[in-house]
């Protein structure tokens, strides 16, 4: 198996967000791309999959290491080796490579948020730092544009983190913060118990109605002129947005069912987005129905 293989089975299922969102990309950002959300996905499952805490850092250890190898321009994992060429031909920076390592090493210890600020330094820790690297392969002209990124990695996280409120709490972790809980009399034992109530939905209204700031703000610090060459993120924005968008629709019964949008809804998304990029339409936080 080849190194880019690799990146490619690690990340990609067909059908997928992701694969939609990169298949008209040409093969050298692609593959850099996947090598990027690969990398991702390496870090951020290791709290996930390590029981053992000691066993955890340990890997959270190698990988900082790893990363520092590679801009040594000695790569070993498979990753890596994929990832020197990017690192080079786009400028890409090893701090926000750290971020992201350190920013799910998090993961580890701290399983509640107190306040809201907490939960958007993980998500610019994590999703906006790789928002910002993908960003910057797919290239830009305006700086504002990476403001974009941030603000987009910051709302994919979140809708991400709302999608899957059940896998998180059934491995204890709760990413809505302690306050926000205690605002609309929300208890713990309520969400980790898996029950539905009014007081539930007007909390997961709330962080959806958030979720859609984040988005609305992206799309303002997006420069026209760097439209087309973002196209691949605003691909899957949409995507999310209409995952959103089913899950309001379902009454917020996140305990209950996945949301999936079926494949001729992704397709079609996938293919109004380009069409209204190239045209120079304006993208909303909203849909229409």
């Amino acid at each position: 198996m080849t190194p880019q293989q690799y990146c490619q089975d690690k990340v990609i299922k067909k059908g997928s967000s992701l694969h939609h969102s990169l298949r008209f990309l040409p093969v050298e950002q692609r593959e850099a791309l996947l090598a990027l959300y690969a990398f991702f996905r390496e870090v951020k499952d290791i709290s996930y999959e390590c029981s053992q805490q000691q066993l955890a850092y340990a890997k959270f250890q190698w990988w900082l290491e790893e990363i520092a190898q590679t801009f040594a321009g000695k790569p070993s994992h498979p990753v890596c080796q994929v990832l020197a060429d990017p690192i080079k031909n786009y400028h890409l920076s090893r701090p926000e490579f750290f971020k992201i390592i350190e920013g799910f090493l998090l993961d580890l210890a701290v399983t509640r948020y107190t306040s809201f600020s907490e939960v958007e330094d993980y998500c610019k820790r994590t999703s906006g730092k790789l928002s910002v690297l993908c960003s910057k392969v797919m290239g830009y002209h305006h700086s504002n544009t990476l403001k974009y990124a941030e603000n987009l990695g910051i709302a994919l996280e979140l809708t991400y983190r709302l999608r899957y409120l059940r896998r998180d709490v059934q491995q204890g972790r709760l990413y809505f913060p302690q306050e926000e809980l205690e605002k609309f009399k929300v208890s713990e034992q309520t969400l980790f118990g898996g029950q539905w109530d009014e007081k539930v939905q007007s909390l997961c209204k709330y962080q959806t109605a958030r979720i859609r700031t984040y988005y609305h703000e992206a799309f303002k610090c997006l420069n026209p002129a760097d439209c087309i060459l973002q196209e691949s993120g605003l691909v899957r924005s949409q995507l999310a947005l209409a995952t959103l968008q089913e899950i309001e629709k379902d009454g917020y019964q996140l305990f209950h069912h996945h949301i999936t949008l079926p494949s001729w809804r992704k397709w079609w998304i996938t293919g109004r987005t380009r069409w209204l990029v190239k045209k120079g339409c304006k993208l909303n936080y909203t849909l229409p129905e």
